[in-house]
């Protein structure tokens, strides 16, 4: 523009598609030299005052016109460093996020609260005529001050004569805001405070507003109108205290194939690790020694793991390592906590960080190595807005830091396989455990010839025996099943009729002990029928078994046993799982009833059993990783028997014995499976031969939504190569009364990717049609 005026590039914090890119603003002479890139900032917008990220800082505009200038800074530093602003941008570009929303997601929500910036003056006796007019103490509040005022402090910290900082206006309450049900007759015409009155009903106990919020979708007016009825009543309790204790563990010499592998990466270079070690083979004590010579270094590390409330032992074993301070980030942090933890990290006090995917968004500037553990889990992957990749963005900064990267994992994704053994990633290999005991012995039960014997109950003979055998050996065993609740559905013998979600079309799963019916997709509730909706006949019938009916058979058959669940349904917090892990642990327990939960994170050395009992379940999940999925579950909860002195056995029940997923989880044997996947993907075209995108439309109306689906479907198929799997009428999901259907495209160009793009402002107005976009 000439003169000298800077101009920065802001990203204005709203979520709307129209307004999803960046702005120009001319930067204020008292503030030049002082906003970079990563800054907040309050900018004018339209009649608003909106804040934004500073994406970049340039000395020419394309828009010359009443450009409009930049009202204050929000933080005194950048609260993101240039490194994430890049990142932003691919997150918000490759996943079809929002900007705003992508850096929202980076930095701890206390920091989207007011502030106060204050300035002290470094010399008190020593102000001038200016200064000692502005400073009649020794700090003020700079918003408080005029404009002018302002322009001095500023130009006063530029000069080093005063420095300034930020506080919160407000200390948020660690508290924990409790709901209790005064009136349970309340009737309410909204469908929402009825499904709330529901809930705690259900629950027979006073529940977290926070919880209620989140699942049931009550706002804090909902919560205040209820409260003015006197339907229900709130109370504050304490937060539990967070006092660890940490279990000493002692240094592992490491064995030959350990030292190997430590000693394959190097340090000074951008390199992609695959640490392809089967389970119990001592990943996590290699992981200790490379962040032992990072420190050593002075540089920090940084270690992912699928969910830090799953894995307690691992931040137990490097409390105990290592005398430095460790940032353990997980969903227990308070609000407080969290920021706390973010801001000990941005100042550099802290050199080893633990957590899970939005760990990734630690802001560490010194990073010598990230290590990503469990790394064929689902869970790095962020699905809801702001879609995200945890593990990609480790990748983007690994090279940016041209540090190395490890993936470690007993059965990698087909995806990095494929790219180890195609040189793109260095694979590195532990085939043995490290203690040299041999993988658990896996039996395959025919659940079909049980059927043919009588035997109608979910545990095979095998089983039930294996079972009574532990418990005279005083041997723990773990029985895996990935289903939660009672029953899988509710169904009329006498007309067939199956009690369906009224807002989703699929069946509801029955919980008997609190003896309701629930919709795992939605989280519709309704208490359990006693006749039929349809033919008004009483002869119910309870198909199906998920955990909670397992526990309730094997209680009958085992009465003696001490037996845990360990599913959605009684895990509610990380204390609960902990609670059940120690009690484990310490052998107050003699079986683990449980979901995917138990797949990772348990390693007790008296576990020398385990059950699967139903090994088909994921293998028909519609998706074209079904099998992947379905293998590394077996492989993974198989891995939990026999890891210490004591033999392991894994007994696996199935109706598909031939299946090569079977087949091959039965002989540890991921290189067979891995050629049989990667021979069928090939075939087909899947990933890794290809990217797949998911678009989805969905409406109240099921003809508008099939309607708009075809639309899309149809342009891409005419203006580019890429293949579309389109869905036909039938093929629609119901979801909270919302008609969904979605089409799978094989990218193969470009061209799809612009015409994808282009689809989301089309939308954004439209109130009756919704549009979603992922990456699978």
């Amino acid at each position: 523009i000439g003169g000298g005026i800077l101009i920065s590039e802001v990203i204005v914090d709203i979520k709307n598609k129209q307004v999803n890119r960046s702005f120009d603003y001319k930067i204020p002479a008292h503030l030049s030299n002082i906003i970079d890139v990563g800054f907040r900032v309050l900018v004018p917008f339209g009649s608003t005052k909106r804040v934004g990220y500073v994406i970049s800082i340039k000395n020419d505009t394309l828009y010359k016109k009443n450009l409009k200038e930049i009202i204050d800074i929000v933080d005194v530093k950048p609260i993101l460093s240039k490194e994430f602003i890049e990142i932003g941008k691919t997150i918000a570009e490759e996943n079809f996020s929002f900007y705003a929303k992508v850096y929202d997601a980076m930095i701890p929500s206390i920091l989207k609260s007011k502030y106060q910036k204050v300035a002290t003056i470094i010399d008190f006796n020593n102000r001038d005529g200016e200064l000692k007019e502005i400073f009649k103490r020794k700090s003020v509040i700079i918003d408080n001050l005029s404009i002018d005022k302002q322009r001095i402090i500023y130009s006063s910290f530029k000069k080093g004569l005063v420095s300034i900082d930020t506080k919160l206006k407000r200390i948020p309450d660690d508290r924990i805001l409790m709901v209790h049900l005064v009136d349970q007759l309340y009737e309410s015409r909204i469908k929402r405070i009825r499904e709330l009155i529901e809930y705690l009903i259900e629950c027979d106990s006073d529940i977290e507003a926070k919880v209620i919020k989140d699942e049931l979708n009550i706002t804090e007016a909902d919560l205040n109108d209820l409260i003015s009825k006197k339907i229900i009543s709130t109370y504050y309790i304490e937060p539990e205290s967070k006092n660890e204790s940490v279990e000493v563990v002692n240094e592992i010499t490491l064995n030959t194939d350990q030292k190997k592998v430590y000693n394959s990466v190097s340090y000074n270079e951008n390199k992609i690790y695959l640490l392809h070690g089967i389970t119990g083979s001592g990943k996590t004590e290699i992981y200790i020694k490379w962040i032992s010579d990072m420190l050593n270094i002075g540089k920090s590390s940084l270690l992912l793991v699928p969910e830090i409330s799953l894995t307690p032992q691992i931040s137990s074993v490097l409390k105990s390592r290592f005398k430095t301070k460790i940032e353990v980030l997980h969903s227990r942090l308070t609000n407080k906590e969290r920021y706390e933890a973010w801001k000990r990290i941005y100042n550099n006090e802290v050199k080893i960080v633990v957590g899970a995917r939005s760990a990734i968004f630690a802001p560490l500037d010194d990073l010598g190595i990230i290590i990503v553990d469990e790394a064929h889990e689902n869970s790095y992957r962020q699905t809801n807005n702001p879609k995200y990749d945890a593990i990609e963005i480790a990748k983007i900064r690994a090279k940016n830091h041209n540090i190395p990267l490890v993936l470690g994992t007993a059965t990698p994704k087909i995806i990095d396989y494929y790219k180890a053994t195609n040189s793109e990633y260095e694979l590195l290999e532990l085939k043995k455990r490290s203690n040299n005991m041999p993988l658990p012995k896996c039996e395959l039960v025919d659940m079909r010839e049980e059927l043919k014997t009588g035997n109608r109950l979910p545990f095979s003979r095998t089983l039930i025996s294996n079972l009574k055998k532990n418990l005279e050996n005083n041997e723990q065993s773990i029985l895996f099943l990935n289903r939660r609740g009672y029953s899988t559905f509710v169904m009329c013998r006498n007309c067939g009729e199956v009690v369906k979600c009224p807002h989703c079309d699929i069946s509801l799963t029955y919980h008997k002990y609190k003896n309701i019916l629930k919709c795992h997709q939605c989280g519709y509730m309704r208490m359990n029928v006693e006749s039929c909706d349809a033919c008004g006949s009483d002869k119910i019938k309870f198909v199906g078994n998920g955990t909670e009916k397992i526990y309730e058979n094997l209680q009958s058959i085992l009465p003696d046993a001490k037996i845990i669940r360990v599913d959605t349904d009684t895990i509610k917090s990380t204390t609960d799982y902990e609670s059940y892990y120690t009690k484990f642990k310490n052998h107050e327990a003699d079986i683990i009833i449980g979901t995917q939960m138990i797949t990772k994170g348990l390693d007790f050395d008296d576990v020398t059993l385990v059950g699967v009992l139903n090994a088909d379940l994921a293998l028909y999940y519609p998706s074209y990783d079904s099998y992947e999925v379905a293998f590394n579950l077996i492989e993974q909860v198989s891995g939990r028997a026999g890891r210490s002195k004591k033999p392991g056995r894994v007994i696996i029940q199935t109706y598909d014995p031939n299946n090569y997923v079977i087949t091959s989880a039965i002989n540890h044997n991921y290189d067979d499976f891995y050629n049989m996947e990667i021979n069928k993907r090939r075939l087909q075209n899947l990933p890794p031969f290809s990217i797949m995108i998911k678009l989805s439309i969905k409406s109240l109306d099921k003809i508008q939504a099939f309607n708009e689906i075809n639309m899309i479907s149809s342009s891409i198929k005419s203006r580019s190569k890429s293949k579309v799997f389109s869905p036909n009428i039938n093929d629609f999901k119901r979801k909270n009364d919302y008609f969904i259907y979605s089409i799978v495209i094989s990218l193969v160009d470009d061209i799809s990717v612009d015409i994808i793009k282009n689809l989301y402002p089309k939308y954004q107005l439209n109130q009756d049609v919704i549009l979603d976009i992922e990456r699978i």
